[in-house]
């Protein structure tokens, strides 16, 4: 049990830098809040979560069969992970760009955002890497495998739903959201240095 909290832990905080992490959730939820809107920014972040829980259960299922008929492809699969999960916090590290959230001025309903969402994230291509790649470093092959995705997707949720709501709540007050440089390259460090801590232990955990 003590192993299985342990990457529990670990996931959550690489779930938590990669929700942190400005990308197409962030800006699909952002978009509706800075336009005065917190209904459309409420649809937004649960139309990101549907998504998620979706592309949970796909992974689920297709992990599943791959355990059972080759479970080599698995361990594959578990190194590629890591590999990227290092890539990830390689990237961050050196990232150093400004960001902005534009105000949009046009009133969304919170159906508008939903869908919007839902369809931002079953197209986001970093959506895809994730749950097919980042999921089965925090996997035991020889544990039910539906039985832990619902652990890790109720995880990703509530992670993913504080953080688009705290983003939703700061565009919504401030009308114009801007990241300055200097300080998007320490946040940068910040969520960088955790992925490769993360990926360090996942891979010395696998070796022992």
């Amino acid at each position: 049990m003590a192993a299985n909290h342990h990457l529990l832990l670990l996931y959550f905080l690489t779930d938590l830098m990669a929700c942190l992490t400005p990308g197409p959730a962030v800006l699909a939820v952002t978009s509706h809040a800075l336009g005065g809107s917190l209904r459309g920014a409420a649809g937004a972040i649960a139309g990101i979560n549907l998504g998620n829980v979706l592309w949970f259960t796909l992974a689920g299922l297709g992990l599943a069969t791959i355990t059972t008929i080759a479970p080599i492809v698995f361990l594959v699969l578990r190194w590629v992970g890591i590999s990227y999960l290092l890539y990830l916090g390689i990237s961050m590290w050196r990232g150093t760009h400004a960001i902005t959230f534009r105000r949009d001025t046009r009133r969304s309903g919170a159906l508008q955002g939903l869908f919007s969402a839902i369809a931002i994230q079953l197209s986001n291509p970093k959506a895809l890497l994730f749950f097919t790649v980042l999921l089965p470093p925090f996997l035991d092959p020889h544990a039910p495998m539906m039985r832990q995705i619902a652990v890790l997707a109720l995880i990703g949720v509530i992670t993913e739903v504080t953080v688009l709501a705290g983003y939703a709540a700061i565009a919504y007050r401030l009308g114009r959201l801007t990241i300055g440089a200097d300080r998007a390259h320490w946040i940068g460090r910040a969520s960088g240095g955790m992925l490769i801590g993360a990926a360090a232990a996942i891979a010395l955990k696998g070796t022992r």
